[in-house]
């Protein structure tokens, strides 16, 4: 590979790049841009947006899974999808009275850590921000495949020093809430 004798940039095969500070074309004059962040930042949030449901809310549920699984039967004479229908409005019901738990955020040099599990920020390829009711959430999005995205929530008042420093380490990219997250919104789960 050709390297451009005129270029203070060295390229190194990890994907990252270095500044020749020895190098006489950028000059003596040239300002140090050194901006210091705090070496790490932490907060504790809710693991999720919870959402108070009334009896009434799960007397719907009820009601709308007993009669999607009636209706199934009546047309397929399946036990196993009517017994899965049922099953599945059990399952949210529970789902959906379940409590958060503070979780303890923390970003660092070393990556992102939800609750002491650590994840570096190169299995990462970029965090979006979303506004989620009375709390925001930064959300990482994976490079493996398989990997399901990371969520981490803050009060909007801390979001300016978060999202900056993310910016630090990861590209920061626009998105809207998917389909699932806004049908899981109207329906309150």
């Amino acid at each position: 590979m050709n390297q451009d004798q005129n270029s203070p940039w060295e390229y190194k095969p990890n994907g990252t790049t270095s500044v020749d500070t020895n190098n006489s074309s950028l000059g003596s004059s040239a300002p140090a841009n050194h901006i210091k962040r705090p070496a790490e930042i932490s907060w504790q949030a809710a693991e999720f947006i919870e959402h108070p449901h009334p009896s009434s809310w799960y007397m719907t549920l009820a009601v709308g899974t007993v009669l999607l699984a009636g209706l199934v039967y009546l047309m397929s004479k399946d036990f196993f999808a009517t017994g899965t229908i049922l099953v599945v409005g059990v399952i949210v019901a529970v789902f959906a009275g379940h409590k958060p738990s503070k979780v303890q955020y923390q970003i660092s040099d070393a990556g992102l850590s939800v609750n002491g599990k650590n994840y570096p920020y190169g299995s990462f390829k970029s965090f979006a921000v979303l506004q989620e009711g009375p709390l925001s959430s930064v959300n990482f999005f994976p490079l493996k495949r398989f990997m399901p995205p990371v969520s981490a929530y803050f009060d909007p008042k801390d979001g300016e020093k978060i999202i900056d420093s993310l910016g630090d380490y990861l590209p920061y990219e626009e998105r809207k809430m998917d389909a699932v997250d806004r049908l899981s919104r109207r329906l309150r789960l």
